[in-house]
Order: structure tokens, then sequence, then C-alpha cells
């Protein structure tokens, strides 16, 4: 069978631009199109995903599932999903489910009836029901969530980061550090989270003051309300989401408190919501982009289907400094924990 890579050396160019010349996409000269719809023509390359689906029992589409995640999120992991699909001439179709089963298996009935060649999770936990819609002979890994299960995933240690998160915001001198967590029911991401912000704190010798949110923007300003009411002194707040950091900002601002002169408060996930904020936010980086090419490149290769846990990072920028008339015990570097 003719591949993408045959049309690409016929034409001279990359599978890359084959696939974007024959995905009717842009990026490419009129002269290099000619050429790809010759090479095309010439060794009778089919692009109908569907026929092909018939001949080869898979076709060249990937389905990418994003049940319940922000978009900022979702965004980041779609970007290095893309362009990991096209280079090796994959189309992907993207499924805005939420959490709705009936809408999820709705997509992943789709996706078994064209073949796909894999279908990638963002946040979502791999359950025995969705296995046995896809069927034995489709592939799936999801992202940015790891149920320790040995199922297939890409993501960092999510109570590894919280612990190192909260140890960055401990060495600028706060204690009093408040945790805006994120739903109780997520059993995958906010309970490790909350474990190592705990383990942290425990560690340090300090009390956890916690109140739980969706992770989206619109509950950050009531997490905040239950954290200071805890706590009214606390001088750090820690939230697990860029969204509802973002909103904790926003809501102390509006009552007069500075940031970070009198809260500094950090984030989780370095989405573009952490620049869009004055101040910007500083934040545990996950690599998103990276973490959807590296689940395309599972998937593709069909094998080693098993967890891989990638590096996390703090991104130090203008909304965490030390406590008030404090200063951190050495200036603070950002880090990277493997």
């Amino acid at each position: 069978m003719v591949t993408i890579r045959d049309v690409a050396k016929h034409a001279g160019v990359s599978p890359a631009t084959v696939s974007r010349v024959v995905n009717g996409l842009v990026g490419y000269s009129e002269e290099t199109r000619r050429r790809v719809e010759e090479a095309v023509t010439s060794l009778n390359y089919e692009t109908d995903f569907m026929a092909r689906g018939l001949k080869t029992r898979q076709t060249s589409v990937i389905g990418l599932l994003a049940p319940m995640v922000s978009d900022a999120l979702a965004s980041e992991v779609m970007r290095g999903v893309e362009e990991a699909a096209r280079e090796q001439g994959y189309a992907v179709m993207l499924g805005r489910t939420g959490l709705q089963s009936v809408f999820i298996d709705g997509y992943l009935r789709t996706l078994r009836t064209y073949r796909a060649a894999g279908v990638i999770l963002i946040s979502a936990v791999i359950t025995q029901e969705t296995r046995q819609i896809l069927g034995p002979n489709i592939p799936i890994i999801s992202v940015a969530i790891s149920d320790r299960s040995g199922s297939p995933s890409v993501s960092i240690d999510d109570e590894r980061a919280a612990y190192d998160a909260t140890r960055y915001l401990l060495s600028l001198g706060h204690r009093r550090i408040g945790l805006l967590a994120g739903d109780p029911a997520s059993v995958f991401v906010a309970h490790p989270r909350q474990r190592g912000y705990e383990r942290a704190m425990a560690e340090a010798g300090h009390p956890p003051v916690v109140a739980h949110g969706t992770f989206f923007y619109d509950s950050g300003a009531p997490g905040l309300d239950e954290l200071l009411r805890q706590d009214p002194d606390l001088t750090a707040i820690f939230a697990v989401s860029d969204e509802m950091a973002a909103a904790a900002v926003n809501e102390l601002q509006e009552r007069g408190r500075r940031v970070p002169d009198d809260v500094s408060v950090l984030g989780f996930d370095n989405t573009s919501t952490a620049q869009h904020v004055h101040p910007p936010l500083s934040t545990v980086a996950q690599p998103l982009e990276e973490m959807g090419r590296a689940a395309v490149r599972k998937l593709l290769r069909a094998r080693n289907l098993g967890p891989r846990i990638m590096p996390h990072s703090i991104i130090a920028r203008g909304s965490t400094g030390p406590p008030a008339h404090q200063h951190p015990a050495h200036q603070h570097q950002p880090s990277q924990e493997l």
C-alpha cells in the first residue's frame, strides 16, 4: 500500500507538507501543491479515510476527546496532538463532550465506525466501558491524568508537582498557605495534588487550610471566600488550576489586597491564562503540548502503551513573593523535577 511517506519522497517534500496539501490546509507554494497532487495521482494514493479503512481495517483518523477540561488546557494539548498527527499524515477528530456519558459514548462509537487509528482522552480516565465501546483493535491513551493502574497515559506526577509548588512557597518564607483544591470527585488529579500540598505542609510543621473548587474560573472566588473564612491572615494561596488562581487574584484585588505584596498566588498548568492576569501568574508548568505529541507517538507505535511521566517545573512570575516584611531564605530559581 502506498503511504504518505512514499508520496512525500516522490514529490520531494516532507510528509507534513503532503498532509497539508491533501487536507486542504495552507503553508506551501503552488508549485509544491502541483508536485504533491501529481505524486498522489501517479502513485494512486488514497486519501479517503473510509476507503482506506475498508482495506486496512484502520483509517488515518485520531480521535481527541475532551470531556471536562478548560479551553486553555485543552488547546495546549490539542496543538501538540495536531502537529504530531499531521507530521505522520493523520487527521484529528475533536469531540468536546462535557461529562454526559451519552455524548462520550456517541463519539466513541463514531470513532469505532471510522476505524480510528487511536483515541486520546484529555484529563479523563479510561474506563472498562470505554474499552468495550471501542473494541479490541483501537488503542486509547489519556493525557494530563494518570490513574496509576498501569493504563496508557502521558502525565506529570501530580502529587510531586504539588509538593514542589508548596515547598516553593515555603522557601519564600510563607507559613500560612491555603490550598484552593480541585473537585473532591476528581480522584486522579485533585486528590494527588492535595496530598502533595498536605505532605509539604506537614513536613514544615504548619496546618493545612483547604477549600475545594471545580478547576474552573467561576469556582475561584467562592473557594477564596472559604479559605479566608478559615484563616483571614493567609499570606499565600496555591490553586490547583490557573483558572482558579486567576479568579483568586482578581477577587483579592477587588477586596483591596495587593498581589503579591499582601497575598501571593500560585497556579497550576501554565496555560495561556497564566500570562493574561495582572500580575502574571507564577505556576506549575505541565508540558501540555509535548504531552499531546508524546501521546500521538505512543498510539501510532501501538506498543509500550503503559504510563509515561513527564517532567514539571515551577515558573516564577509576578504573582508570588515573600510575605510582607520578610525575605526568602534564598533567591528562587525556576526548577524542573524529573
